[in-house]
């Protein structure tokens, strides 16, 4: 198995080469979702792929962000210097981007990062058809699934085994942005989880009822292998380069078989370092995760002396030499490090009047003091009487060492990327309006205000009376959840959607894609992530029929994309923050069998934020809304036509969805209407 550790720095990349990571994961200034980390420019980016492959260590570089219309031609120009670079593979999260590059530049390895959040083997198919090598699977998925998944594909699995855990699926938290407006899905998150909240209403001093415990997977390595695992993640680009060093030298001293003692010798170094939680197997065999877990770090100084000595000197790479002598024929020195072999030509030899000295050609040699090699084999052939003064064996020598040097960093050939045109589309008349609820009181209340389409998310899909759903079934859809927790409830799901009662489904992951496609309607949900008019075109070249835009968009950047792409634009609801697979309210009250209503939490701001479950085969996907209604209905009318309007209800009364949907239709005919939330989201806000 790969160990594959953090570099947020040139020191850590040292602190990880040095102490055994057979590879390395790191990111540029823009487009990588540690925008905080030190990160590299182009210039260091590429020295730091030259020390590592000299080295025989894999460079993969975070590209993982979503990308806005603006920034897509300067996406594509990263991804091209990359790919010349020779990287050896770029993590992508953003659709759109992920299209144009396997078009443009095929020849770059594509990674799906944990950022799609790609948890199940539907979603891992989804991204070998759209031609990843790799995916970075979710943190939430057990041992049990990971094996499951490795057994019905072929597709290289890599998975989180140390460090930090998000409380939300990644990829699908939209908490920092919301409240804060820096965006973990554009690398800028500020972790208001790990600050106070509770489930208790006001929080107390010590209530970090968000803050999980972070993973520890060291005692595991077997079990991680027999399910399929390929690499193995050391989270912490933004973590000193001694815990670089600490953890990744613990994890390589595992899987070279010391033992056990040695080992837990240098995790306890690695947790003196940096700890919050201690050991704990996060969700691989379950849910092993707790919160109320502070972040400690302050190792005595001796410690982080010691540390740092791991990775003082370079690690260099042993070579073999060969030096073949004849007279009056040119010198020829081989140097073979691994599989890689290259070969120098000097001066000819001359005649020597005495036996050549073998030993003193290979001390000379052997000098290989400032460059990344050391020999570990030096032989020399003589034919005959042949001399080589040192200089010439110096220069020999140094041209062979720069020829190795290069064929160990290899470069691509790639054609410049260059962005598809896009003419303005055309949308005749009024948006769809379309309303999604979770019971049939706000379904029959929004039907009878007119929306055109609706959506039913149910907090319990097992529940659905799917008879008193028939009278709609020309305009229904299934709104499925972005997280299917188990392959039962993938099983029953897909059931649900052969009832004809639906005439088309909200896909909200990528893998649901293939579960919808023999339906009439296929929507693109929120939680898709949209922020591009790319993403549009490849979710639509997928099969959507209409695709749903971020809520984190801008009005400015929501125009953009509604003039080339069109789209579905969210008009009102509640922005869904977190998608919890752990529970804080079973794990500080107790389970209390919600039925859709999980209570709420309380921050250290006085801000109240709803909980509700959907309640699945083995266990409740929880979703932490925001705590004020996003409204933009007094103003959607300055946008460009949209293909449609959604509103999305969660605890409203049947008399306030049918008047907000209601609204929706005088906005839509340049009417004026009342704001009726307390928020316009991100309307006046641009991400960064």
């Amino acid at each position: 198995m790969e160990l594959l550790a953090p570099a947020g720095n040139q020191e850590s990349l040292r602190a990880a080469v040095c102490n055994g990571a057979d590879a390395v994961y790191l990111g540029g200034g823009s487009f990588n979702a540690r925008r905080y980390a030190d990160n590299f420019d182009d210039d260091a980016l590429q020295r730091a792929v030259d020390y590592c492959h000299i080295r025989g260590v894999k460079v993969y570089v975070t590209l993982n962000t979503l990308i806005l219309d603006k920034e897509m031609q300067q996406a594509l120009a990263y991804a091209h210097r990359l790919c010349g670079m020779g990287v050896d593979a770029v993590l992508v999260q953003d659709m759109g981007l992920c299209a144009l590059l396997r078009a443009q530049l095929p020849m770059l390895p594509l990674h799906a990062s944990t950022q799609m959040a790609l948890h199940d083997l539907e979603g891992v198919r989804h991204a070998a058809a759209q031609g990843m090598r790799r995916v970075v699977l979710s943190r939430e998925v057990a041992l049990g699934e990971i094996a499951y998944i490795h057994a019905h594909s072929d597709m290289e699995l890599e998975v989180f085994v140390h460090g930090a855990l998000c409380m939300s699926f990644s990829g699908d938290c939209l908490f920092s942005s919301m409240v804060g407006e820096r965006s973990g899905n554009r690398g800028t998150c500020a972790q208001p989880c790990r600050k106070r909240i509770s489930v208790f209403g006001a929080p107390d001093k010590g209530d970090y009822h968000l803050s999980l415990s972070d993973l520890c997977m060291i005692g595991h390595i077997g079990e991680l292998q027999k399910a399929g695992v390929c690499s193995l993640k050391i989270e912490g680009r933004m973590k000193r380069p001694a815990y670089v060093a600490a953890v990744t030298r613990a994890y390589r001293t595992a899987l070279d078989g010391a033992d056990a003692s040695t080992v837990q010798g240098y995790i306890k170094d690695a947790f003196t370092v940096f700890n919050r939680g201690g050991s704990r197997t996060g969700y691989f065999f379950g849910d092993g995760a707790v919160t109320n877990c502070i972040a400690q770090s302050d190792p005595p100084a001796q410690m982080i002396e010691a540390l740092s000595q791991t990775y003082a000197e370079d690690r260099r790479i042993p070579v073999a030499l060969a030096l073949a002598l004849r007279e009056n024929a040119p010198a020829v020195l081989t140097l073979r490090a691994g599989d890689m072999q290259v070969e120098a030509e000097g001066e000819s030899a001359q005649t020597a009047q005495k036996a050549p000295d073998i030993e003193r050609y290979r001390e000379q040699l052997a000098k290989l003091g400032d460059t990344p090699f050391y020999a570990s084999a030096c032989e020399v052939a003589c034919a005959g009487m042949p001399y080589l003064p040192v200089r010439a064996v110096n220069a020999l020598r140094r041209e062979a060492c720069v020829k190795l040097e290069a064929a160990l960093c290899p470069r691509r050939d790639c054609d410049a990327p260059q962005l598809p045109e896009s003419a303005p589309v055309s949308l005749g008349g009024a948006p769809v309006i379309s309303a999604k609820v979770r019971d049939t009181r706000q379904l029959a209340a929004a039907d009878a205000a007119g929306a055109k389409l609706l959506l039913l998310a149910p907090w319990d899909y097992a529940k659905l009376d799917t008879k008193a759903l028939y009278p709609y079934r020309d305009r229904l859809l299934l709104a499925l959840p972005p997280v299917l927790r188990s392959r039962g409830e993938h099983e029953a799901v897909q059931k649900l959607l052969r009832e004809p009662c639906f005439c088309g489904a909200e896909a909200n992951n990528l893998g649901q894609l293939p579960m919808i496609s023999h339906l009439q309607v296929r929507r693109a949900g929120l939680h898709m992530n949209v922020v591009n008019r790319y993403t549009v075109d490849a979710l639509k070249a997928l099969g959507c029929t209409d695709v749903t835009l971020s809520i984190e968009l801008a009005k400015a950047q929501l125009r953009d994309i509604l003039r080339y792409a069109g789209g579905v634009v969210s008009v009102y609801g509640r922005a869904p923050l977190m998608q919890l697979k752990h529970c804080p309210v079973k794990e500080h009250r107790g389970c209390q069998s919600c039925s859709g209503s999980a209570g709420s939490m309380q921050d250290e701001a006085g801000r109240v934020f709803p909980l509700s479950n959907i309640r699945q085969a083995d266990g409740c996907l929880v979703q932490l809304l925001n705590c004020e209604v996003t409204d933009i209905l007094d103003v959607a009318g300055e946008l460009p036509p949209a293909n449609g309007w959604l509103l999305t209800f969660y605890d409203e009364s049947a008399d306030a969805v049918a008047e907000r949907v209601r609204a929706a239709f005088c906005a839509s005919r340049g009417e004026a209407v009342q704001q009726r939330g307390t928020t316009r989201g991100h309307w006046n806000r641009p991400l960064e």
